[in-house]
């Protein structure tokens, strides 16, 4: 089960797979096609557009006949997404203003140094001499994933033992659309941009998807579950829905 984003976030990366074109209603839509191992056909709409993925077995009649009947409900998604507003791209240059945990944190190049620390707001990043920004931008988001893992792995231990079950095996998501998602399996996924959120609503979608541990859907008593672990559930869900739309794009 997944815990979806918000359709608000430009693209920053070309999408894999093969580029395909259906007719819905009226209009033509491009789709990227994929082979996957998995039991059903899958479709997802993001920054990047129509993503679809099929066992390997299943004929591309069979994919677009299911596109077709999906056709409302991806249209909708679509025109969502083009007129969701866009969040700002962050410029990793001395000043920029990120947050962390809900807080602003100012970037600050540190000339001559090779580390990373965070210190009195300040999130102060080594700048080799004549460094390429593009490996500025990449060492930074990668000390942002690390405390987001530490952070994720944290929390869904603190929940797993209130709901009494083991702790989950975690996988960060780089997904735009997913805050999380709880395979069958039991293992979950977490986006680590969950990291620029304040504590309160990362401990919900933790708690959201620890829920699906017992109840792989949306029903009453799914959230019966989530109301066990985190209470105040009703008012989380509308202030991450309302915050989405301003998380930057790294």
């Amino acid at each position: 089960m997944q815990l979806e984003l918000p359709l608000a976030v430009a693209p920053v990366t070309v999408p894999a797979g093969t580029l395909r074109y259906i007719q819905l209603g009226s209009e033509i839509v491009g789709y990227r096609f994929r082979r996957a191992r998995r039991r059903s056909i899958g479709i997802v709409i993001d920054d990047d557009g129509l993503r679809v993925a099929a066992p390997g077995h299943t004929p591309i009649a069979e994919v677009e006949a299911f596109i077709r009947e999906k056709a409302r409900w991806v249209l909708q998604k679509l025109s969502d997404w083009r007129a969701a507003p866009k969040p700002p791209v962050v410029n990793w240059s001395d000043g920029t203003m990120i947050a962390l945990l809900g807080r602003p944190v100012i970037i600050e190049l540190l000339p001559g140094r090779r580390d990373i620390s965070l210190q009195d707001g300040r999130l102060g990043i080594g700048l080799a001499p004549r460094g390429d920004p593009a490996a500025l931008r990449k060492r930074g988001i990668a000390w942002l994933k690390d405390r987001a893992r530490a952070l994720l792995g944290e929390r869904l231990a603190l929940y797993a033992a209130t709901l009494g079950v083991p702790t989950p095996v975690l996988a960060l998501s780089n997904a735009r659309t997913q805050w999380g998602m709880c395979r069958e399996d039991g293992h979950v996924r977490l986006n680590w941009r969950l990291i620029h959120l304040p504590l309160r609503l990362i401990d919900y979608v933790v708690a959201h998807e620890l829920a699906h541990l017992r109840e792989m859907n949306h029903s009453a008593r799914f959230w019966a579950v989530v109301g066990q672990l985190y209470p105040d559930y009703e008012a989380a869900r509308r202030e991450l829905r309302d915050c989405s739309h301003r998380l930057p794009i790294l």
